[in-house]
């Protein structure tokens, strides 16, 4: 594939998250997807990880919204600058209750394309400024 090919399936992969519609991960998303740092919290490891992740994501922040601010391919690698944003009116992660809070933060992930769709990924997002912005953790200024 070549390098547009290659950012259209990462973009595929944001505009699925952002639209919901999960059901086109698997077209997506290789079902051996090899994830060595993930960019959502607490996401499980392994085969479907990277699904599980995004329905525990969705669930805690309905609105969830990925932004695209760069996408650069080289070989069959893609580098994604991006930022996450959204409110926390579901259940994630355990908390004891959604803060009804809305956060919004940079993150950058790697994504190794083969067949069409993400093989391999890399990942990592302003953690610390999201539990900050939701009231999860305290603003250290």
């Amino acid at each position: 594939m070549g390098l547009e090919e290659n950012k259209a399936v990462a973009q595929r992969l944001f505009d699925a998250i952002n639209n919901g519609t999960l059901d086109e991960l698997p077209q997506v998303v290789a079902p051996d997807v090899v994830d060595h740092n993930a960019v959502i919290f607490m996401q499980p490891e392994g085969p479907g990880g990277v699904e599980e992740g995004v329905r525990m994501l969705l669930q805690g922040f309905p609105d969830l919204h990925l932004t695209t601010q760069e996408l650069l391919a080289e070989g069959d690698k893609v580098v994604a600058r991006f930022t996450m944003s959204g409110t926390n009116t579901g259940d994630y992660r355990g908390l004891p209750a959604p803060t009804q809070e809305y956060f919004e933060s940079e993150a950058i992930a790697i994504l190794r394309i083969a067949g069409g769709r993400v093989a391999e990924l890399r990942g990592t997002a302003d953690r610390l400024g999201m539990l900050t912005q939701l009231g999860i953790l305290p603003d250290l200024g």
